[in-house]
């Protein structure tokens, strides 16, 4: 029994023709290969921009969060100034005196206060009595008086 090798063969050009066999492989590998180096060096490339982006949509969220503080921190600091100038405004338009005594325009006239007073009060009368006298006329009611 013999071995034989695969190149070995009758004709004239059979181990030229494996070894262009084996050229023509080698060229595929190495085009195989050119083509996965490519596809890595841009996948490389793509990872590297979204490594950059994501660092640019940090800083971009950190200014974002700062600006945000600084909004916050002015809106209640303007809360503050409103409150201060509600209660300046309320102290200075609030009526503490009374109506016959404020300051009010020249040319208008104040008002002075209606006296309240019950009927006996009013007309000067006492309480009331049984009448004694059915002839005596009152003080108020004495046409003569």
């Amino acid at each position: 029994m013999s071995l034989t090798t695969p190149w070995r063969g009758r004709g004239q050009h059979r181990a030229a023709d494996e070894i262009q066999r084996l050229r023509e492989e080698n060229r595929r590998h190495l085009t195989w290969r050119m083509a996965a180096d490519d596809a890595f060096a841009l996948l490389q490339q793509e990872r590297r921009e979204a490594l950059d982006l994501a660092d640019q949509l940090r800083t971009r969220a950190i200014e974002a969060e700062t600006a945000a503080d600084c909004a916050l921190a002015d809106a209640e600091a303007m809360r503050a100034e409103l409150l201060e100038l509600r209660a300046f405004k309320a102290n200075a338009t609030a009526i503490s005196a009374p109506a016959s005594t404020r300051d009010i325009d020249p040319g208008d006239q104040p008002t002075q206060p209606i006296p309240v007073l019950t009927l006996q009060q009013a007309h000067g009368i006492g309480p009331v009595l049984p009448v004694r006298d059915p002839g005596r006329v009152p003080s108020w009611a004495d046409p003569a008086a």
